[in-house]
């Protein structure tokens, strides 16, 4: 199976947090969705300095990484505070 490699991006420290690894984008997006509107999650109090990226695919058949080679922005932390976020191009994308 096919799983997609996202990370979030810290604008304040210039790195990136630890991947994860989901099956689709939007996945992807619920999982930052829900932390974002958690008054108890780093993203809730500072969500204009994460941003979230997919970066690549691993196939757990054969272990192989794909690793795009530039990190493909899903969108600011701050866009998924609303009650019904929206992410530029989320159905167009893959997943």
């Amino acid at each position: 199976m096919i799983h997609r490699v996202f990370t979030v991006y810290d604008s304040k420290s210039e790195a990136y947090l630890q991947p994860f690894f989901l099956q689709t984008v939007g996945q992807a997006v619920r999982s930052i969705t829900d932390c974002v509107r958690d008054s108890n999650h780093q993203f809730n109090r500072h969500p204009e300095d994460y941003t979230l990226f997919e970066i690549g695919s691993f196939e757990d058949n054969t272990a192989v990484f794909e690793v795009h080679k530039t990190p493909v922005s899903l969108g600011k932390c701050l866009e998924f505070i609303e009650e019904s976020p929206s992410v530029p191009n989320l159905h167009a994308m893959k997943g």
